[in-house]
């Protein structure tokens, strides 16, 4: 019978959750990490806080690239993408690194304290671009006025589960809506970013960016009007509306720096841009709403 032989000694300044050799490659690891495979030596797994607070200074730690990427993406409209499309990219975070990153928080509050990031060109309280509010039951969030994807479908379209729907309180409307919404806006969010970078090459077509180009250009923007979304839901009704505007000025400011061309030009094509891409906003929301009431 084969007697069992002690492993290998510790280091004396190594906790007891460290091992001499890695567990993923086999080769020496007194330290921390192995110097072969850069793996981690710890057995125990990492809770959660130490999860997040790991996966933060992964994009802080290398030469403040979160706060280079940040300060250029709210300060300076449209200089991230320059510079990423110039070859200076080492210094910032890659453009869907950063837009996953603010997707991920923007999302996540979403799912825990409730936020409503509906792109609203209707309201109880009038025309609002950008505004986002906490959900409330108590709150209409324009689910009752005539030009919503609910009240559009409610109005044209007669099937099993939309007159299930119909039928439900404005409250449980409100519930209904709010559980089944949330998983799926994400990735709603995401396949806008290409059609919205397709709308930048055709109204910018004789500009001869690939499609590359744009592609950064609508993750940068995407990655600003989230962020901005969850700020505005902390904000008084009249900062929140002040900083709708700024978004605004801040797309018109990007095109201008991204793509060149006089201020006449790029309002022109700007309102366009917008316009087109809030009418597809409008019909993806639509077939959502859609899916979800015939599903």
């Amino acid at each position: 019978m084969t007697s069992l032989q002690p492993g290998p000694e510790k280091d004396d300044e190594s906790s007891l959750d460290r091992v001499v050799t890695c567990r993923n490659c086999g080769a020496p690891a007194p330290g921390q990490f192995c110097p072969e495979c850069g793996h981690e030596t710890a057995r125990e797994l990492r809770t959660v806080a130490q999860f997040l607070a790991g996966l933060f200074a992964q994009y802080a730690a290398r030469e403040g690239r979160l706060w280079q990427t940040l300060s250029k993406l709210f300060f300076a409209p449209g200089a991230l993408t320059v510079e990423y499309i110039a070859g200076r990219r080492g210094r910032y975070l890659r453009p869907l690194q950063l837009y996953l990153m603010a997707s991920v928080i923007v999302f996540a509050a979403v799912q825990f304290f409730g936020l409503n990031l509906d792109l609203r060109l209707y309201g109880d309280q009038g025309v609002h671009l950008l505004r986002s509010a906490r959900l409330s039951a108590d709150v209409d969030h324009g689910y009752g006025l005539g030009l919503t994807p609910v009240q559009i479908i409610l109005d044209h379209f007669d099937t099993p589960g939309v007159r299930r729907f119909g039928a439900m309180s404005r409250e449980d409307r409100f519930t209904f809506l709010r559980a089944r919404r949330t998983q799926y806006v994400s990735p709603l969010v995401l396949f806008l970013v290409p059609l919205y970078a397709l709308t930048l090459g055709l109204f910018y077509r004789n500009r001869r960016r690939r499609y590359a180009e744009h592609l950064i250009f609508g993750l940068h923007c995407q990655s600003f009007l989230l962020v901005v979304l969850l700020i505005e839901t902390k904000l008084p009704a009249i900062l929140a509306d002040a900083l709708s505007l700024w978004a605004i000025a801040y797309f018109t400011i990007a095109l201008k720096r991204v793509y060149g061309g006089t201020w006449t030009e790029t309002l022109s094509r700007g309102t366009a841009i917008l316009a087109l891409y809030f009418a597809i906003f409008f019909v993806a929301n639509l077939l959502l709403v859609f899916g979800l009431l015939t599903i």
